[in-house]
């Protein structure tokens, strides 16, 4: 009997001490899995980005990310470089930046975020080359089982210029800029294929020397591209597509005001032929379209007297609200770059290819 006692004591001192150590082994066993999960995450990224470098080289590209490492440990597996570039000699496009931060969780790795640091320098055929700069930027990327989801790009204070031979020239400046992908409505069978798009810029501000004649304005865009991201993901060229097949997008809204109370917004249905003409329909609402014109000629002073015909035939749809003159839900149409008011030519865009 005393000796059943002895047992029970033994047993019950012995009980938490196995749950103990039980709870050691787990923790244990987890971190052990976790260094083995992220080591082999970061051994799998390094060869995708390895395979990447080379591919590209094949195809006569040259893409470096100079000091790469890959950090994170233990909880995020990212990329950082201090410092990058693109070149690809056949198309004439070189690119190449400072320090890039990437980073995605180990549980979420369909999340990428990163950050980069400025200058950028672009150089591409048709173009001065271009020196861009920025306080912050940050983008980030979010792909599932079937495929792209969500890519976006955001900046503040950023700075546009023409570098010429080590000779920077500014061009313009943006308080800010923000850049939207995301994947559209799904296909019969659950797979998204339409891309919508939205982008919006803040204080956009073309430099004029000082002189205070060009004032910022500020843009937005809401568009849903038709098969766009099916287009996107296939690896086919844009331009090839659109000439052989056309596109169609669904304007949701564009909107571009100025400073001084001058504002234009557009929506509705287009269509960009295979022969590189945009057809639709368009719907405007305007703001003091004068204030309007006015921006357009300071920045391009002859864009007043190819606009001044415009302005009138405006007038006779406006109405004057506390001193300011609107112009609510007008019909436009596209016909081949032509651009009509009822039975009336406004102007005739150029070709897009």
């Amino acid at each position: 009997m005393t000796e059943n006692k002895a047992d029970s004591k033994m047993r019950k001192r012995s009980s938490p001490m196995r749950k103990f150590w039980l709870l050691v082994a787990v923790i244990v066993l987890l971190a052990g899995g976790l260094c083995g999960a992220w080591y082999y995450g970061a051994n799998r990224l390094e060869l995708e980005i390895a395979s990447l470098k080379q591919r590209l080289t094949d195809e006569g590209v040259a893409a470096d990310c100079e000091g790469q490492e890959i950090r994170g440990f233990p909880f995020r597996l990212g990329v950082f470089c201090d410092t990058f570039f693109y070149a690809d000699p056949v198309n004439g496009v070189t690119v190449s930046g400072s320090a890039i931060r990437s980073a995605a969780q180990l549980y979420r790795p369909g999340h990428v975020v990163s950050e980069t640091d400025g200058p950028l320098k672009v150089s591409a055929p048709g173009l001065v080359p271009l020196l861009l700069d920025w306080e912050k930027l940050r983008s980030s990327v979010r792909v599932s089982m079937s495929g792209l989801r969500r890519t976006s790009l955001v900046a503040e204070n950023i700075s546009v210029s023409a570098d010429d031979l080590g000779l920077v020239d500014l061009l313009g400046t943006m308080r800010g800029l923000q850049m939207h992908l995301l994947a559209g409505d799904e296909n019969g069978n659950g797979e998204p294929q339409d891309l919508v798009a939205s982008a919006a810029i803040d204080g956009w501000q073309i430099d004029d020397g000082g002189t205070g004649q060009i004032e910022p304005v500020d843009f937005s865009l809401l568009v849903t591209v038709r098969d766009g991201l099916a287009l996107a993901v296939s690896g086919q060229d844009p331009l090839t597509v659109l000439r052989s097949q056309g596109g169609e997008a669904d304007l949701a809204g564009i909107e571009f005001s100025t400073g001084d109370g001058g504002r234009l917004r557009a929506s509705g249905p287009l269509q960009l032929g295979r022969n590189g003409k945009l057809s639709g329909e368009l719907e405007l609402d305007l703001d003091d379209p004068q204030k309007l014109v006015d921006y357009a000629a300071s920045v391009f002073p002859p864009a007043r007297e190819m606009l001044g015909n415009v302005a009138s035939y405006l007038e006779a749809f406006s109405a004057n609200t506390g001193g300011r003159t609107q112009v609510r839900g007008l019909k436009l149409t596209l016909r081949d770059n032509k651009v009509l008011l009822g039975f009336i030519e406004l102007a005739e865009l150029p070709r897009f290819y």
